[in-house]
């Protein structure tokens, strides 16, 4: 059974470092104005989406023996809603490119910015599920945090824009791509937190000790 366990984890390891090559896909396909390097995010996205039910269902069915391994039964579940948010960007930017929408310099740039700040959360998240390292799924969780608070700032200037009357398509499909976004680090961190609970409040208080 302990064999199964650790496969079923560096299957779930697996998964994690798809997730992390679809966003740098995203990034690609975005940075190019190419749909190309999407297609083989969508394999991966397609993987992970008919791997969730078993991974699910079989940990829940081993951690009835094996208690220690009841934290991992949500994670299928949130990888699920990532590969989702991917989907969702994927068509995003697709649209975006298909019907060649102009982005200003600055929405690029924020973008890619936000792209780069997924992917390097990514492989901590993966690293995580598979050694449930406290230090990592902290870096994970106040990743999130920065994620949302640029997010938060960089919609709202685009959400008032359009409350001031000024209706482009590209400002609707820029605060839609935002919502993707929050939402892929929101499950990233959600998945670090559920490996390592309590994480936040022992790290801090040792963050708050030393200063």
């Amino acid at each position: 059974m302990k064999k199964e366990v650790t496969e079923l984890v560096k299957k779930m390891y697996d998964l994690g470092i798809d997730i992390e090559d679809c966003i740098f896909s995203l990034q690609t396909a975005f940075i190019y104005n190419s749909s190309t390097p999407l297609k083989d995010c969508a394999a991966r996205t397609a993987n992970i989406s008919s791997s969730e039910g078993y991974l699910t269902s079989r940990i829940a069915e081993l951690a009835k023996e094996n208690p220690e391994i009841a934290p991992y039964i949500s994670i299928p579940g949130h990888m699920l809603k990532i590969s989702e948010s991917v989907e969702n960007l994927s068509g995003l930017i697709q649209k975006k490119i298909k019907e060649n929408m102009l982005f200003s310099d600055r929405v690029a740039m924020e973008t890619c910015f936000l792209l780069q700040r997924l992917i390097d959360m990514a492989t901590p998240m993966a690293d995580v599920i598979l050694a449930r390292n406290r230090i990592l799924s902290y870096y994970v969780q106040e990743s999130q945090k920065g994620v949302m608070r640029r997010a938060i700032e960089y919609s709202t200037f685009h959400e008032e824009r359009l409350i001031e009357g000024f209706q482009h398509p590209a400002s609707l499909l820029y605060i839609k791509t935002l919502d993707a976004i929050k939402a892929i680090a929101w499950h990233s961190k959600e998945i670090a937190m559920k490996l390592t609970e309590g994480v936040i409040e022992k790290l801090s208080h040792i963050h708050n000790v030393s200063e």
